[in-house]
This record gives C-alpha cells, sequence and structure tokens, in this order.
C-alpha cells in the first residue's frame, strides 16, 4: 500500500509546484513617470504603492519606476509632499504616466500684517513666525504672553517678579512693539485673554519697521482676535491647574538655632541684641535652655533703671534685656514644606458669537481666579472683550 502512495505524492508536489510557478508568472511589470502638474517636470521620491498593499516603489531622479503588479486591473496610488494624491486604475495598461496637481492648502500659508491685510507668507521680505490661540490655551498663563515661552525663535519671555506686572520681552535683544487687531498698543497684555486670541503673529527684525514706522524698528507681535461666524454660537471654556510648589526643596538641620559663635538673644530684631538680624546657623544649640526669643513677654526695667533679665551663654557671655527668655528648641521639622501650599489657577471663559453675509459680533468674558504656593497670596481678573464689523456696502 504505501509503495502505490509514492506516485501520487509525486503528483501532488508537482501539482504544487506548477501552482506557485504559475503564481509567480502572474506577477506583471509595470512602468512609468511622475510629473509635476506645475511645469511637467519630473518629480524624484514619489510614493508609488498597489492599492490595499504595502507593495510599492519610489521614483527615481527622472521621475521613473517600475513596479511589479499582481493584476493587470489593479490600482496604483501616488503620492508626494506638497501634491495631491492620486489613484490610477491600470485597466490592463502596462505602461502609464501621471500627473500630480499641487495642493494649494499645504504650499500656501497666510498671515496678516498690518491693518489686518492678508499676504502669503512665502512672498514677504522679512522673518514672520504665527503662533496658533489654541496652544494658548493648553497649559495657560495669566498673562498670554507667558505662553510664548519656547514657542517663537528669537523671542526672551521673563516673568517679572511684580504682580500684575509686564513681563519682560526680548525679540532678538530688543523690546517689540504691541499691535492688536492692526492698532498698535501700549499695554501690558493682562487686559488681554488668551481665550480671545485667534493667532499672534510675530515679525522679526527692522524690515518690519516699514508697517509701524519708526516703533516697530525692532520688531512687532501681532494679535489677532477672534471674530463672530455665520449664525449664532455659544462658547465655554473652563480649565484648572494646580501647581505643588517647588520641585525640590532642600534638607536643612534643626539641631542648632540662628544667632553666631554659639549666641543669640533677640531685642529688637535689628541687631539690638546678640545677633538677633543674623539668620546664619551657628546660634546656640536647641537644648531647652532659656534665651529670649522674638515671641517673649516684653518686661519693664527695675525701678532702678537695670534690665530685668540676664541670660549666661557657656563661653561665659551674658546678655541683659527686656524680653523675658523661653526655652530655646527647634519650632519644627519641614517648615517650609509645610508652609508651602498647592497652588490653583482656574479659569473660565463664555463667549457669544452672532454673523451674517456682512456683519459680525462677538462678546467674551473671562474670570480668573489664581492662589500663590504661599498663604494669603491671590489673584482674581474679569477681562470683558467686544468685536463686531459690518459692510454697509460693496
Amino acid at each position: 500500500m504505501h509503495e502505490k502512495l509514492k506516485p501520487f505524492r509525486l503528483f501532488l508536489l508537482m501539482l504544487v509546484a506548477f501552482a506557485a510557478s504559475q503564481q509567480v508568472y502572474a506577477q506583471t511589470s509595470v512602468s512609468g513617470k511622475i510629473l509635476s502638474g506645475e511645469d511637467n517636470s519630473p518629480i524624484p521620491g514619489a510614493n508609488i504603492l498597489v492599492k490595499g498593499t504595502t507593495s510599492g516603489t519610489i521614483s527615481d531622479a527622472e521621475g521613473n519606476f517600475t513596479l511589479s503588479v499582481p493584476d493587470v486591473n489593479t490600482t496604483l496610488v501616488i503620492s508626494f509632499v506638497g501634491y495631491l494624491t492620486q489613484e490610477v486604475p491600470l485597466t490592463g495598461r502596462t505602461t502609464v504616466d501621471v500627473t500630480l496637481q499641487t495642493d494649494a492648502k499645504q504650499l500656501t500659508e497666510v498671515v496678516v500684517t498690518a491693518l489686518g491685510i492678508e499676504k502669503d507668507k512665502s512672498q514677504l521680505g522679512y522673518a514672520v513666525q504665527d503662533v496658533k490661540g489654541a496652544d494658548l490655551i493648553k497649559a495657560r498663563d495669566p498673562n498670554p504672553v507667558n505662553n510664548l515661552i519656547g514657542k517663537v525663535a528669537g523671542l526672551t519671555v521673563a516673568g517679572s517678579g511684580e504682580l500684575l506686572a509686564k513681563p519682560n520681552l526680548l525679540l532678538r535683544g530688543k523690546e517689540p512693539l504691541f499691535v492688536v487687531d492692526g492698532v498698535p498698543i501700549q499695554s501690558d497684555t493682562w487686559n488681554i485673554s488668551p481665550d480671545d486670541i485667534e493667532t499672534i503673529t510675530v515679525l522679526k527684525g527692522p524690515t518690519a519697521s516699514a508697517l509701524y514706522g519708526s516703533r516697530g524698528q525692532y520688531g512687532a507681535i501681532q494679535i489677532t482676535t477672534k471674530r463672530g461666524g455665520n449664525g449664532v454660537s455659544v462658547e465655554f471654556n473652563s480649565s484648572n491647574t494646580l501647581e505643588n510648589g517647588f520641585l525640590t526643596i532642600p534638607k536643612v538641620q534643626n539641631e542648632y538655632g540662628p544667632g553666631d559663635h554659639g549666641r543669640y538673644a533677640f531685642a529688637d530684631g535689628k541687631g539690638g541684641g546678640l545677633y538677633d538680624s543674623d539668620y546664619d546657623i551657628w546660634g546656640p544649640r536647641f537644648e531647652g535652655q532659656l534665651i529670649p526669643q522674638y515671641d517673649g513677654e516684653f518686661v519693664s526695667d527695675n525701678p532702678d533703671g537695670s534690665d530685668p533679665f540676664i541670660t549666661t551663654f557657656p563661653s561665659g557671655a551674658t546678655f541683659s534685656g527686656n524680653i523675658r527668655p523661653t526655652p530655646w528648641v527647634a519650632r519644627g521639622v519641614d517648615n517650609l514644606e509645610r508652609f508651602l501650599q498647592p497652588g490653583i489657577l482656574t479659569t473660565n471663559n463664555l463667549a457669544v458669537t452672532a454673523g451674517g453675509s456682512n456683519y459680525d459680533l462677538r462678546f467674551s468674558t473671562t474670570y480668573s481666579y489664581q492662589k500663590g504656593i504661599v498663604p494669603n497670596t491671590q489673584l482674581n481678573t474679569n477681562n470683558f472683550n467686544i468685536t463686531g464689523g459690518i459692510d454697509l456696502s460693496s
């Protein structure tokens, strides 16, 4: 029985080999050329794929390509950066030339220059950079200018240590001009809500001063606010941010107190005692000994005019004063960490817009509440913004 099966197995093996050879033989070679629709020039590096598969190739320096396809009725997908992707059915052809059309949306970027005039970014004679308003409200700051940190080349932004003070802003080392909706302003930008900003365009270099005169000789930061759209719409945006103190808190000792040379005695906090204006950690060791301190009771002089209290230190030095000595002990561990609290930034924005074929209107109000990481520090701000426009005639 076994000997009879050998011819049958040999037949099956030959049949499989024949089918495989037919499959290989079914692969058809297709060639062609990829051209640009602008000037009919060849496009090197274009991607040519068999639709629905990962099989493909790229065009050479002359735009030519050769590709093996499983079927002459398959479809090729041709794509290249800056051009519209095109699907080409072979319909039995083995040679095909494809012309790709320019994708105008990808190659044309419009920016707003002076007086709201829009220009093609590639045609400007000076450096310009855009920041979208949506990027300013992701990890937001009460002042929108602070959100430009790391977003514009050559722009240095440093926050001010003074509450509600203008951020320190330098564009290529000089202070730029602020322009809101085409109008130059003098502002600390606290009165501009990030939710009302459509785009921020940064014009760099002295060439941009042609738009705004000598005030814009160091460049300009143009803020374009949002406008009303077609119909009526209501938008609400709310965000909450937590700030958990410092990234790192240094380790401190709690074995020695303030002072110097192992001595400390409080009199007035201005140097009238022993090192009572010196908060270095070279004072007495915390051992519960009685030493005049800032929170001790003040006692009047003795009838003879002498100080009521005398403190003697291990070195033999003495101090006499009117503050009743109290136990010299550490006032707590991790004082700084326990002093700080999580900071909170809450912002709510409500905007109502309306518009038609010849008019637009937008009203927006923004409320921000910020609690600092230091107790008893907070900031409340309210912004109101109204913009509108109407075309009286053509």
